[in-house]
């Protein structure tokens, strides 16, 4: 389902609906792909130590801030970046944890191959880089009952710096880029038809388009 932008309360809602759907009745299946406003989350390992402003300063800069179930640590979504939300019967696919998360670095970097960026793995660290300490993708997933959910985010053209509000990932050595820093300007519509058929071809699984309203009709309970 490819969406707007999209309040990150709402995309959360609409996660939890699908991952309840496919608990009690098996699915379905869905791919969400999207951007938010301004917004800091903090998974699991997340702290407000990460938080360069008070969160006062980010309230007053309408910067929502959420505490989330994903994995890993704090992580900015904004204007100019393109978030993903599988939310997939992980038992069904019959995937290690290790091979879903490997799965959807790779769909990062075969979708970043394609505009002309080389995108690689940092061993004990979810996500893309494509510098020693250059960063462009970032992953965190939870695992319900056998559904994943939450996903990955892949910076296109950031309109803010991440590092100007919150240290990305818990690791301030680390600066975050886009795909826009390194080889220009990108339509950010082909970004998203190019990482959802990056997806499919990682996964093996064909993709069937679906409206807001489609999806939310298949997603109320009988």
């Amino acid at each position: 389902m490819d969406l707007p932008r999209t309040d990150y309360g709402q995309a959360l809602n609409l996660q939890r609906a699908a991952v309840r759907q496919s608990i009690r009745h098996g699915g379905p299946d869905v791919l969400i792909v999207l951007e938010h406003p301004p917004t800091i989350t903090f998974g699991t390992r997340g702290s407000e130590a990460d938080l360069v402003l008070s969160a006062e300063d980010l309230s007053a800069r309408g910067i929502a801030v959420f505490r989330v179930e994903r994995g890993g640590a704090a992580t900015f979504h904004g204007p100019g970046q393109l978030v993903c939300y599988p939310i997939v019967r992980f038992r069904v696919w019959k995937l290690t944890v290790r091979a879903y998360v490997h799965g959807l670095e790779e769909t990062i970097v075969r979708t970043l191959d394609h505009f002309g960026v080389s995108g690689f793995r940092v061993p004990k660290h979810a996500g893309v880089w494509v510098g020693e300490r250059e960063k462009i993708a970032s992953v965190g997933v939870r695992i319900t009952r056998g559904v994943a959910y939450h996903g990955f985010s892949l910076n296109v053209s950031l309109e803010s710096d991440p590092s100007d509000l919150v240290v990305s990932c818990g690791m301030p050595e680390t600066r975050m880029v886009s795909i826009a820093d390194l080889a220009g300007p990108v339509e950010e519509q082909s970004v998203r038809e190019v990482l959802v058929r990056s997806f499919a071809e990682v996964f093996d699984v064909r993709i069937e388009w679906s409206s807001l309203h489609e999806l939310s009709a298949a997603l109320r309970d009988p």
